[in-house]
C-alpha cells in the first residue's frame, strides 16, 4: 500500500509551470527522401521524445534550455544523432536522413542493465527475438517462441536456458519473466505463466542467458525473459489477425485403435483484434483481445482461452508519464500429464498410490487471471529520473468435475502475487552511469494441494531487497559495470533468509565491429511455494519438503561480439561465449523409497559448463538470411562419489533458420531444431508411468511461406514437417507434424 499511496501523492502534486522552454520539430526520411513513420527520436538522457507519424514529422515540445544530442533510431535503419542548443523560448527544426541497416534485428536493449543501451554496449551474453521473427512463425505463446532461441530448451513447459532447469512440471522456475520490467512469475507454482502474452503488441522478446540475481533477485538463478511491449502510435493502428489448422492424424494404427480422434484432424485456431492510437495531446494507448481454440491432438488435451490486455500512457507533462499495463485471462484446460505407455501414447495412464483412488494422467481446470502493472516516471532534471511501479497477480484456478461443471474454490487454487518497485537512474557525467533501487515482493496462495497443519490456510513468502549498479566508460575501449544487490525472504514467521549478490561485467572493444567482455556473479534462488508445500496423490505421488534450503551459484563467462559488413552484399553478426556455473544446494525431484514418493530435495553440488556460439547473416541486400545457435553443454550432478549428469538435459543443441526472398511478394522459410537425446532422465519415474524412461534425439523442421502486401499478408506454416514422433520431457508425445494458414490484415 505504501507504494501505491506514494504513486499517487506524486501523480496529484501539482505540476511547476516550466516558462521559456523551447520546441523542437523536424521531419526524418530514408537517404531516398521517403518519409519514415514510426521513428523514435529522443533527447538522450532525458524522457523527452516522440515518434514520427506517417508523414515522418515529429515535435517536441516544452524542452528546457539546454544542449542536447539527440537521436533518431527505428527498426532497419542506423541511429542518427544531431547536437542541438536551445535557448529559452526557441523554435528549432532538426531533419534526419536515415541509412538502411543489413539485418533487421533491435539495437537497443533493456535488460542486461534495467535501462536501455545498445546491444554492442552489453557485456554479457544476450539474445533478441523480434516481433517479425515471431509474427513470420505463426507464433501466440511464449514457450513457442522460445523454442527459437539459441540456448533455450523447452522441456515441456519448463524453461531450461544453457541447462538452468530440468523438469519440474514448471514448479519453481529459475528463470525468471519480466514485462516491461515486471516480474511476472505465477504465484500458485512460481511458474512462468507462457500464455501472459500479447503476441501482436510486442517490441520484442529479450532472454538474458546466465545468472542475473543481482540485478533481479530471486527467480533469475539461470537467466531472464523480458517481454517489451509497444507504445502506442502516432496514427491509429488496427490489426486483425486469424489463423486456423489441424494435427495431422497418427500414422501407427495401433495407437488409433486406442482413441478413435487420433484417426482424424484436429483443428485449432485463434483470433486476434489490437487496435492502437493516440486519444489526446496526453494520452494514448492499445487494446490486445484473443480467442484461442486447440482441440488437441492428445485425448484429453483441449484448451479454449479468451484474453484481454490493454495499454494506457498518459504523459501529464513533458518530463513525467504514467503508464498501466492491465490484462484479463480466462482459460479451460484439459491437462494431459503423462501417457498410457509407449502403445497406447495418446490417453493418460493412471498410477496406483496409498490414496483412497489411483492417481489419473490427466487435470482439467478452469482458471480466471488479472494482472496490474502500473508504473510512474519522472524526470527531475537532465539525466536524472526515477520509475516507482507496482504489479498485482490474480489467480483463481478450480477443477473440473466429471460432468464438465467447475467445482468451489476451496477445491481449487486462490493465489495473490503483489508488489513494487522504485528505480533510479542517473548520469552524471558522460559515460558513467549509476542505478539504484529497491522493491518488494509477496505471495499469498491457498490452494488443495498445499495442505495446512499450523490452521493457516495462506501460504507465503514475502521478501525484501535493495540493489545498485555502476557503469563507467574507463576509456574509449574499456568499460565497466559493477552490481550489488541485497535481499531478504521470509520463509516462517521466525525465520528470514537473507542474501548478497555481486556482479562484475567488463567489455572491451579491440576494434569497430568487436568486442569482448567477461562476467561473473553470484546467483540464488528460495525454492517456491509449491517446491515446498505441495503434497498430491490424485495425480501423482508427491510429498512436500518445507524445510528445503535456497540455491545459490557461482557463475563465470568470457565471449565475444563481432560484426562484419561488405556493403549491401553481405553482413555477419557472430557471438561465441564459454561459461562455467557452480551451484550450491540445487533444488530437484527425487523418488523416495521409504515413502514410495517424489519430493523436492537439494543437491549438495552441481556444475554446468559450455560453449555457445551464434551467428545471424543477411546477404544480397536480404534476398537470404539466416541464423546458426550451437550449444555444447556439460552439466554434472556432483553430489555423490562419482560425477553423474543432470537429468533432462541435452549435451548439444543447435538451432537454425533460412529465409529467403522469392518474386511475386512471396519470401520462403525454415526452422531446423535439434537437441540430442538426455545423458540421463529420473529413471524412477517409470516405476509409476509405463515407458516414462524412453527418449529420443529431437529433430524438428518447420517450414513456412509468405506472400505480404502493404495491409495483407498471408502466411502458411507446416509445423513438425517431417512428422518426426518425439518427446520433450517423460511420457508426453511433442506435437505430430500440423498444418496452420494465418492472415494478418492491418486495416
Amino acid at each position: 500500500m505504501r507504494y501505491s499511496s506514494l504513486l499517487l501523492l506524486l501523480i496529484a502534486l501539482p505540476l511547476r509551470a516550466q516558462p521559456e522552454r523551447a520546441t523542437l520539430e523536424g521531419t526524418v526520411r530514408d537517404v531516398y527522401g521517403t518519409p519514415l513513420a514510426g521513428v523514435n527520436v529522443v533527447l538522450v538522457g532525458t524522457l523527452y521524445g516522440a515518434a514520427t507519424d506517417a508523414a515522418g514529422r515529429y515535435l517536441i515540445a516544452n524542452i528546457p534550455p539546454g544542449t542536447y544530442t539527440v537521436r533518431a533510431s527505428a527498426v532497419g535503419y542506423v541511429p542518427a544523432e544531431q547536437t542541438v542548443t536551445l535557448t529559452p523560448g526557441a523554435h528549432r527544426r532538426l531533419d534526419f536522413a536515415l541509412v538502411p541497416t543489413v539485418i533487421e534485428a533491435p539495437e537497443v536493449v533493456v535488460t542486461a542493465a534495467r535501462r536501455a543501451q545498445p546491444l554492442e554496449q552489453v557485456p554479457i551474453s544476450l539474445s533478441v527475438l523480434s516481433l517479425a521473427d515471431v509474427t513470420a512463425r505463426g507464433l501466440f505463446t511464449l514457450d513457442d517462441a522460445l523454442r527459437y532461441i539459441p540456448g533455450v530448451q523447452m522441456t515441456g513447459n519448463q524453461v531450461n536456458i544453457r541447462g538452468s532447469s530440468g523438469f519440474t512440471y514448471n514448479a519453481g522456475s529459475r528463470v525468471l519473466l519480466l514485462i516491461d520490467g515486471f516480474p511476472m512469475l505465477s504465484p500458485d507454482a512460481d511458474g512462468v505463466p507462457f500464455e501472459l502474452l500479447p503476441i501482436a503488441q510486442i517490441d520484442r522478446i529479450e532472454v538474458l542467458k546466465g545468472p542475473g540475481s543481482a540485478l533481479y533477485g530471486n527467480g533469475a538463478l539461470g537467466g531472464v525473459i523480458q517481454v517489451v511491449t509497444r507504445d502506442f502510435p502516432e496514427q491509429p493502428e488496427t490489426e486483425v489477425r486469424l489463423s486456423g489448422g489441424a494435427y495431422e492424424p497418427v500414422r501407427h494404427e495401433e495407437w488409433r485403435a486406442h482413441w478413435e480422434g487420433a484417426r482424424h484432424w484436429r483443428p485449432f485456431g485463434t483470433a486476434i483484434f489490437t487496435h492502437a492510437r493516440r486519444l489526446s495531446d496526453r494520452l494514448g494507448g492499445w487494446i490486445h483481445l484473443t480467442y484461442l481454440r486447440d482441440t488437441g491432438y492428445l485425448n484429453f488435451s483441449e484448451r479454449t482461452m479468451l484474453q484481454g490486455y490493454t495499454k494506457l500512457r498518459w504523459q501529464p507533462a513533458a518530463d513525467a508519464r504514467v503508464v498501466v499495463l492491465s490484462s484479463l485471462t480466462w482459460r479451460r484446460n484439459d491437462s494431459f500429464l503423462y501417457w498410457n505407455g509407449l502403445r497406447d501414447p495418446l490417453n493418460p495412464g493412471g498410477i496406483p498410490t496409498t490414496g483412497a483412488q489411483d492417481a489419473v494422467g490427466a487435470n482439467d481446470t478452469q482458471s480466471l487471471q488479472w494482472t496490474l502493472l502500473p508504473a510512474f516516471t519522472h524526470a527531475p532534471g537532465r539525466n536524472l529520473f526515477y520509475t516507482i511501479g507496482g504489479r498485482l497477480y490474480v489467480l483463481a484456478l478450480r477443477p473440473i468435475d466429471e460432468q464438465g461443471r467447475p467445482k468451489p474454490l476451496s477445491k481449487g487454487t486462490l493465489g495473490f502475487r503483489y508488489g513494487g518497485q522504485f528505480q533510479l537512474d542517473w548520469q552524471p557525467a558522460e559515460g558513467r552511469y549509476l542505478t539504484f533501487g529497491a522493491s518488494a515482493d509477496a505471495v499469498a496462495t491457498r490452494s488443495s494441494f498445499f495442505p495446512s497443519e499450523d490452521g493457516h490456510p495462506f501460504r507465503s513468502q514475502p521478501e525484501v531487497a535493495v540493489f545498485g549498479q555502476w557503469e563507467e566508460a574507463l576509456t574509449a575501449r574499456w568499460r565497466l559495470t559493477g552490481g550489488l544487490r541485497f535481499d531478504a525472504y521470509q520463509i516462517r514467521a521466525d525465520r528470514w533468509i537473507t542474501r548478497l549478490s555481486p556482479r562484475t561485467n567488463v567489455l572491451f572493444q579491440a576494434r569497430p565491429g568487436l568486442t569482448l567482455h567477461a562476467a561473473f556473479g553470484l546467483g540464488f534462488r528460495v525454492p517456491g511455494v509449491a517446491e515446498r508445500y505441495i503434497e498430491n496423490q490424485e495425480f501423482f505421488p508427491i510429498v512436500a519438503n518445507p524445510d528445503l534450503r535456497p540455491e545459490t551459484s557461482t557463475g563465470y563467462e568470457v565471449g565475444l561480439r563481432y560484426r562484419y559488413r561488405a556493403g549491401l552484399l553481405a553482413e555477419l553478426n557472430g557471438t561465441l561465449a564459454l561459461f562455467w556455473t557452480d551451484y550450491r544446494d540445487l533444488v530437484e525431484p527425487r523418488f523416495q523409497a521409504e515413502r514410495l514418493a517424489f519430493q523436492f530435495v537439494n543437491l549438495t553440488r552441481a556444475r554446468i559448463r559450455g560453449l555457445e556460439t551464434t551467428l545471424d547473416f543477411r546477404l544480397l541486400g536480404g534476398w537470404l538470411e539466416g541464423m546458426l545457435g550451437y550449444t555444447l553443454l556439460d552439466a554434472k550432478d556432483l553430489t555423490g562419489p562419482e560425477p553423474l549428469p543432470l537429468s533432462f538435459r541435452s549435451r548439444h543443441l543447435l538451432k537454425t533458420s533460412l529465409t529467403m526472398a522469392l518474386p511475386s511478394h512471396l519470401a520462403l522459410g525454415a526452422d531446423l531444431r535439434v537437441a540430442s537425446r538426455p545423458e540421463r532422465i529420473d529413471t524412477e519415474f517409470a516405476r509409476f508411468v509405463p515407458d516414462a524412461d524412453v527418449t529420443v534425439p529431437v529433430r524438428v523442421l518447420d517450414l513456412h511461406l509468405s506472400w505480404q502486401r502493404p495491409s495483407v499478408t498471408l502466411t502458411l506454416l507446416v509445423k513438425n514437417a517431417l512428422d518426426y514422433y518425439y518427446v520433450e520431457r517423460p511420457a508426453l508425445l511433442a506435437p505430430p507434424r500440423h498444418l496452420q494458414l494465418q492472415l494478418q490484415w492491418r486495416l
